[in-house]
């Protein structure tokens, strides 16, 4: 456990406030998820490495009518989601797992800050997995934190390194993660967008050919 989670645990009614107060330094989830949203009708949506569920509050409001999973091998997957507990659902899997069972494929399926924080040897083997479970005509969006020289480069690092405490992560510069969704077969070129407060939030947005 990262110091950041240690001390996010001691706040009590005091952890969203404060979780959302320190994610929003590095992201707006809000308009993360009302930039896909313009994008994508989605009935069935599926966010591989949803962690503490802030972002599936978000997809749930701009989503009033579609079932959501989240999953995460992280135990507490989902905790702090306060949308609908009626059209959302948290399992601790992994993608590949979720995979091999043949679910009814998804209208949307995200990954959002999920390939730095995966081994460099099986990130083709999770894109691909998350690739499968996606409807002919859905969209597979992948949304990465650019690496280049700037200092909220440097910053979200730090952040991830030392206060999540993931000692493995490693960013990805903005070709590799064009590469890297590029190469996926059966989907259309990757439209790609920014979203704030930093630049290096990128989203890529891949169709399903059907």
């Amino acid at each position: 456990m990262g110091i950041g989670a240690a001390v996010r645990h001691r706040l009590g009614r005091f952890e969203i406030p404060a979780a959302n107060a320190y994610r929003a330094v590095f992201i707006n989830l809000g308009v993360l998820a009302e930039r896909i949203a313009t994008v994508v009708p989605a009935k069935r949506i599926l966010e591989v490495g949803c962690g503490d569920g802030s972002l599936a509050t978000q997809l749930l409001r701009v989503y009033p009518e579609a079932e959501y999973l989240g999953i995460d091998i992280a135990p507490t997957a989902g905790r702090l989601c306060r949308g609908d507990p009626d059209r959302a659902c948290f399992q601790t899997m992994t993608v590949q797992q979720l995979a091999a069972q043949r679910p009814e494929p998804y209208d949307l399926v995200l990954l959002v800050d999920v390939v730095h924080h995966v081994p460099v040897g099986h990130r083709d083997e999770v894109l691909r997995s998350s690739a499968d479970l996606v409807r002919p005509g859905g969209f597979l969006m992948v949304k990465e934190f650019e690496r280049n020289a700037g200092p909220y480069y440097w910053l979200t690092y730090a952040a991830d390194r030392y206060v999540t405490g993931d000692k493995g992560v490693s960013f990805l510069t903005l070709p590799e993660v064009g590469a890297m969704v590029g190469s996926l077969a059966g989907f259309d070129g990757a439209a790609v967008s920014r979203i704030p407060p930093a630049r290096n939030n990128v989203l890529f947005a891949l169709r399903r050919l059907d």
